[in-house]
């Protein structure tokens, strides 16, 4: 019989010990593969995050908040000095305007209230007279304006950061110059308008492209325009109030946004997702951490259940190992022999480990996942910029949702690693036993026993 035969049928000699030293062994390398799964699939969503959330960067006319402050509009080129900056991937430029009664013949869906009727308090006309006093004449009563939005990209103006919602007719096209809009679904009801329905803006007659939804109720009060439509209709060519540049990499964000300075200087404000990005990779990165953390230790674990397994057997077959030196053999048949038997038991507690960390992978990378993301300090989504769009809303509903969107999967690569790592158990675990069997000298033995 060979010393492989040998070896196996040794390992399987007494059941109950095998069968203590194989669920060990089994638990192990469950979670040996387990916590494998687990940062795989973190690490892959790392990759993710890096490359689409925490990315966008929006420049915006140095003192400009929404309609409010002062400041003069970027011009094209600026915007293309944005984007022809490294790592900038995209950039989306749009013009922010408001119609009054006198440019639109559409009213207002939005209702003043006491906020909106105290943002507008000052608006009055001041007449001098020949002595050179001044008498101050009010206004009637404000009314409420209509944002109206004009960009290259109408899905940039998605609170969400995903796809504008389209309840009626289709799209229109961001780089047109046409006279069409989208219309927001409060601001059609409340002027009974459809999809080929026109109106008046800026003097010029306007067609209604589509109907959108976005949940959000001032921008559902607004309008949608072409940037060349708007810049011409308002006289302002060139002129952009916001770009939204999209960085090809979280990692590089930092670094756009200093090349930005430099190059913009004074004339732009630049915000960035840099640190909303950094601190969705942080819980992520900690998770991998862990899970790595757990790997190693599971590794070891294993190893020394099979090293001590394996120094029991030996310390209690001392005389078989002498037996078998003094019939002729070597050192080498002889830990074969044992490093089969170490293997054998292994391979089994492997077997069913890696079944078993097959089911508990997901559960437990969900859990690491939650455990992390109940740690992570939510952060609430700032309002929209005046008729600018989604801001960094959609930005941060992504960033939020990265902890809960990590799932589990088993790879071919990580079997492979698991099955390493067995390997690498069963060696360790019959290095130190090969050593002392090494030691056994058959005379002594035979004498002794």
């Amino acid at each position: 019989m060979n010393v492989v035969t040998r070896g196996i049928k040794n390992a399987l000699r007494s059941p109950i010990r095998s069968g203590a030293i194989v669920l060990m062994l089994a638990i192990s390398i469950g979670l040996v593969l387990a916590m494998l799964v687990a940062r795989s699939s973190v690490e892959s969503k790392i990759s993710s995050v890096e490359a689409t959330s925490g990315t966008l960067v929006t420049v915006s006319p140095a003192g400009v908040s929404g309609f409010a402050g002062g400041g003069n509009p970027l011009t094209s080129t600026q915007v293309a000095q944005i984007a022809a900056t490294p790592h900038v991937a995209s950039i989306v430029p749009s013009l922010s305007d408001q119609l009054g009664t006198s440019d639109t013949n559409l009213v207002s869906s939005l209702q003043l209230g006491s906020f909106g009727a105290r943002q507008q308090r000052f608006d009055s006309t001041s007449t001098t007279t020949g002595s050179g006093s001044s008498t101050v004449t009010a206004r009637p009563a404000p009314t409420p304006r209509i944002s109206v939005t004009g960009t290259t990209d109408p899905n940039s103006i998605s609170p969400t950061g995903g796809t504008l919602t389209i309840s009626s007719g289709s799209t229109i096209d961001g780089s047109s110059s046409s006279d069409v809009a989208l219309v927001g679904t409060s601001l059609a009801t409340k002027n009974n308008l459809k999809v080929g329905s026109t109106f008046t803006a800026y003097g010029q007659t306007t067609t209604v492209s589509g109907i959108y939804s976005s949940g959000n109720t001032f921008l559902d009060s607004g309008i949608i325009m072409p940037l060349k439509t708007v810049q011409t209709l308002t006289t302002q060519a060139g002129a952009v109030s916001s770009v939204k540049a999209t960085v090809d990499s979280s990692n590089n964000v930092n670094s756009t946004v200093s090349a930005l300075k430099t190059s913009l200087g004074t004339a732009a404000d630049i915000t960035s997702e840099a640190e909303q990005a950094a601190a969705s990779v942080s819980s992520l990165q900690s998770i991998s951490s862990l899970a790595l953390a757990g790997v190693i230790g599971a590794t070891i674990a294993g190893a020394i259940i099979v090293l001590l397994a394996m120094i029991m057997v030996v310390r209690e077959r001392r005389r078989e190992i002498g037996v078998i030196k003094a019939i002729g053999g070597t050192n080498g048949k002889v830990i074969a022999q044992f490093m089969t038997e170490a293997l054998t038991l292994t391979v089994i507690g492997a077997v069913i480990g890696l079944v078993l960390g097959v089911l508990v992978s997901g559960p437990m990378t969900t859990s690491l996942v939650q455990s992390s993301s109940s740690s992570t300090t939510s952060t609430t989504t700032p309002g929209t910029r005046g008729g600018g769009g989604g801001g960094f809303g959609g930005g941060l509903n992504q960033i939020g949702s990265n902890l809960t969107q990590v799932s589990a999967a088993v790879t071919p690569q990580t079997f492979l690693i698991a099955g390493g790592l067995t390997l690498l158990i069963a060696i360790i675990g019959s290095a130190v036993p090969a050593w002392f069997i090494a030691r056994v000298r058959p005379a002594e033995v035979l004498r002794t026993e």
